[in-house]
């Protein structure tokens, strides 16, 4: 009786799990004194086109840049028209993954009749999904030098409303750059 209280529980919180959560790495130039930049400016004035028209969306691309300027202006870097310290770019993919989950869904041991039977049973389950991955590059615009890269990996989402998936890309922007500037180390 328990695994068929267990099964619905486990669906559930594998389903919520994967849905929410971005994977944020960062890499940085740990020499650059991040200190020193307080403006910036957009290298290119929209994202490359990728021939995926879920990324080559002009209104995608005004949310993503709209985020990352609220996040910016938070942390006191300004945009500039001018000369900027910094270029920013970002770069949206999208890949279809798979990913597999086994679990143990029946346990027995043998009975009366088949003392020798036992064992235990396991379901494996296949799941295809589309994986999103925004990459946020910090260069230099003295050098053209990347100073900080930052990425973030989530699962593709539809919204119902536009202010969702601006609120979705404000969230998504906001945790990748969350580490920027990186704190020096003595």
């Amino acid at each position: 009786m328990r695994p068929l209280i267990l099964y619905p529980l486990m669906v559930v919180v594998l389903a919520l799990t994967g849905c929410t959560s971005v994977q944020v790495s960062q890499d940085y130039d740990p020499h650059a004194d991040m200190s020193r930049y307080g403006t910036w400016q957009w290298r290119d004035p929209v994202q490359a086109a990728t021939g995926d028209i879920r990324v080559d969306n002009p209104l995608l691309d005004k949310r993503i840049r709209h985020a990352v300027e609220n996040h910016l202006a938070s942390r006191n870097l300004n945009h500039s028209p001018g000369k900027p310290d910094l270029y920013l770019t970002y770069h949206l993919t999208i890949e279809q993954k798979i990913q597999s989950d086994t679990y143990y869904s029946t346990m027995g041991l043998g009975g009366f009749y088949h003392p020798w039977y036992g064992g235990v049973g396991t379901e494996t389950r296949i799941l295809q999904f589309d994986e999103s991955r925004l990459t946020i590059d910090i260069q230099s615009a003295n050098t053209g030098d990347l100073l900080w890269r930052g990425v973030g990996t989530y699962r593709l989402r539809t919204y119902k409303t536009p202010e969702e998936a601006a609120a979705a890309a404000q969230q998504t922007v906001d945790k990748i750059l969350f580490q920027f500037p990186p704190s020096r180390q003595p």
